[in-house]
């Protein structure tokens, strides 16, 4: 019986770590503007290569839900891996090139019904000068939409009843620099990362 026990539990342990996945991220200048940004399960592991021969950090930026740092890292081949476990959003840089490397890590539960609606949510223009247009596959009920600017302060936030395919936010008065739009729909969270000129 006791023998027994342990199989089932090594069998369930086992399942867990198979279903982990790891998402490759190559880790080099020009990775912005969505390139580094993944949608990810919880429990599953991002691993960031260095794809040329300058120090580069990979650091967690304000209103992540988690915090992670590779520290300097120097050398073309190296590598850094994550484990994020908790639900929510986590947007990142290099510290030493936070303009022309960053991203967005969205963790995600379960996919469920929500989960659908909003992975083909995008937005347009991008840069954007006045009105940032958000693009959705299907209607969806009860949605928040929040900006964040770079340092994770909260610059706009609008909760709507029902949001059809195509939405759009006036940001003529934010100042120049780079955003994160996020859109949380039935406890569902993405974001994607725009450039308000």
């Amino acid at each position: 019986m006791k023998t027994k026990l342990l199989l089932i539990i090594f069998s369930v342990a086992s399942l867990n770590v198979f279903s982990q996945v790891t998402y490759d991220l190559d880790w080099t200048f020009g990775i912005s503007g969505g390139a580094g940004d993944l949608t990810i399960n919880q429990g599953d592991t991002v691993r960031w290569t260095w794809r040329d021969s300058s120090s580069h950090t990979v650091t967690s930026l304000a209103g992540s839900v988690e915090t992670f740092d590779s520290g300097s890292i120097t050398g073309n081949g190296m590598t850094y891996s994550y484990t994020f476990n908790t639900v929510g959003t986590n947007p990142y840089e290099c510290s030493f090139h936070p303009v022309s490397m960053n991203g967005v890590i969205t963790v995600q539960s379960t996919a469920g019904v929500e989960e659908f609606k909003l992975q083909g949510f995008s937005i347009s223009p991008n840069p954007v000068l006045n009105e940032l247009s958000l693009n959705f596959e299907t209607y969806l009920d009860q949605t928040t939409i929040q900006i964040y600017n770079i340092l994770g302060k909260q610059v706009h936030a609008t909760t709507v009843s029902s949001i059809d395919k195509l939405s759009s936010i006036d940001v003529s008065h934010l100042a120049k620099g780079v955003y994160l739009v996020t859109v949380i729909s039935e406890q569902v969270t993405h974001t994607r990362r725009f450039i308000k000129n």
